[in-house]
């Protein structure tokens, strides 16, 4: 059976709340590296997330939309990280998912994308203060 989509599953969060710590433990130590590490680590998991969609042979339409959203929820949390090869990882990994092909499949996408933002907005504002001193590699 197909199941629902209802949101950003936790090993997502999780994910994340790793890599907040790696940030957290990068800043004590010199806030400078910051951008340097983490953009490395959010190119390696990039990679690898597109690696792991180009190993799917099919999705449901529900299991289709539940990759779109986390991989979107993902790449829009770490955004002030990216790199042209993340980037570019991201786009993949999305291109090898079906498109989605109602509107409500779309409004829903973007619904769940908002609750997961302002539901992580705490834990995810490290990653914005870091925009102010981000310097593009």
């Amino acid at each position: 059976m197909d199941q629902m989509v209802l949101g950003v599953r936790n090993y997502l969060k999780e994910a994340l709340v790793h890599i907040i710590a790696v940030h957290a433990e990068v800043f004590t130590v010199s806030k400078e590296l910051v951008p340097r590490v983490l953009s490395r680590i959010v190119e390696a998991v990039a990679e690898e997330l597109s690696r792991l969609m180009q190993c799917v042979s099919s999705f449901s339409r529900n299991g289709a939309l539940q990759a779109r959203l986390e991989i979107c929820a993902l790449r829009d949390a770490v955004a002030v990280f990216l790199t042209s090869e993340s980037h570019s990882s991201f786009k993949q990994a999305l291109e090898g998912l079906p498109q989605l092909s109602s509107g409500g499949d779309k409004k829903l996408l973007e619904e769940l994308l908002n609750t997961f933002k302002s539901s992580m907005q705490l834990q995810l504002t490290c990653f914005q203060v870091a925009s102010s001193t981000m310097v593009k590699t």
